[in-house]
């Protein structure tokens, strides 16, 4: 996590070196498009290459599938109320303000973010197919090339967030508001857990809430799960979580416009510091993507806590 949030700030000087430089802008904002489809057909394809996660897929899928669905929309739907409640700026999507030359304000339709869903999408499900079916070298879906591009993904988000350091002021903005954040994230993340069981045969509530807790974190969440339940509970909470980082990547501009600005910070959870923050800062804006690292991180923090915890009462 710190090697992630080190890249992100050294990033930072080279935009604010460059603030003034429309093309520089421009490009940035392009190479944040494409290393997003990198980072998604790396991830698809480190899925695709694991045998025994690709069998376990048809039957625990769904379950995972489920779990993402609820947790996901439970903490939209808190970032609906918090946004509506505290912070209505949050709301205003027609128009957002790019960090530009000019500060000029550039309209996301709606057919440009379906689009951008789509192309994404796809990139991901590509990676998933091609390392299923063995075509690329072996080297490519290991971790390394995904850690790299995530680095580089981090770089330009740090150069975005440079672009425009009075962004900055959101926390000063928000004094005590920011804390409310990631606790409704975990909120909405529980109560979305706990339906999920209801639609899930033999899943108990508490193993669901476990799950849901990975917020995003799907490497620590699911060793944990594993270990202290079953491996079968724990490739749910890897699915899950993995498909958690992939609903706020691909899904990211629809989310801003049917639950405002938060939306994506909330479903990102503890990914929204890290690779969920490129996307974030591209299509909400630098102002939400400060507030997406404060809660990224606290939740990042919060993880190996929070899953213990449930399980603990389980």
């Amino acid at each position: 996590m710190f090697t992630s949030i080190y890249v992100l700030v050294a990033g930072i000087p080279f935009g604010y070196l460059f603030r003034h430089s429309r093309t520089a802008v421009q490009y940035t904002d392009k190479l944040l498009t494409f290393s997003v489809w990198v980072l998604l057909f790396l991830l698809g394809l480190g899925l695709g290459v694991d045998e025994k996660l690709m069998q376990e897929i048809k039957v625990l899928g769904l379950q995972a599938l489920c779990i993402t669905f609820f947790a996901v929309l439970g903490s939209l739907i808190f970032a609906y109320l918090v946004a509506k409640i505290c912070y209505r700026e949050a709301l205003n999507t027609e128009r957002r303000k790019m960090s530009d030359k000019n500060d000029e304000a550039v309209e996301v339709s709606k057919w440009t973010a379906i689009k951008s869903s789509c192309t994404v999408l796809c990139f991901f499900l590509s990676g998933v197919v091609l390392g299923y079916l063995n075509l690329l070298p072996a080297e490519l879906s290991g971790g390394l090339y995904a850690v790299w591009a995530l680095y580089i993904l981090l770089f330009l988000a740090g150069m975005s967030v440079g672009f425009d350091l009075h962004a900055f002021k959101i926390i000063q903005e928000l004094k005590g508001t920011i804390i409310i954040m990631p606790i409704a994230t975990v909120a909405g993340t529980v109560l979305g857990s706990v339906a999920a069981s209801y639609f899930v045969p033999g899943l108990a509530v508490l193993d669901s809430v476990a799950v849901g807790m990975g917020l995003g974190y799907y490497s620590l969440s699911s060793t944990i799960i594993s270990q202290e339940v079953s491996p079968a509970l724990g490739s749910v909470a890897l699915l899950a979580n993995i498909m958690r980082e992939v609903a706020c990547l691909v899904f990211t501009p629809v989310m801003l416009r049917r639950f405002g600005m938060l939306g994506p910070v909330f479903a990102g959870g503890a990914t929204s510091n890290d690779s969920s923050l490129p996307i974030i800062a591209k299509f909400c804006g630098e102002r939400y993507a400060i507030i997406a690292i404060f809660t990224g991180v606290v939740l990042t923090l919060a993880v190996p806590f929070l899953v213990p915890l449930v399980l603990y009462f389980r």
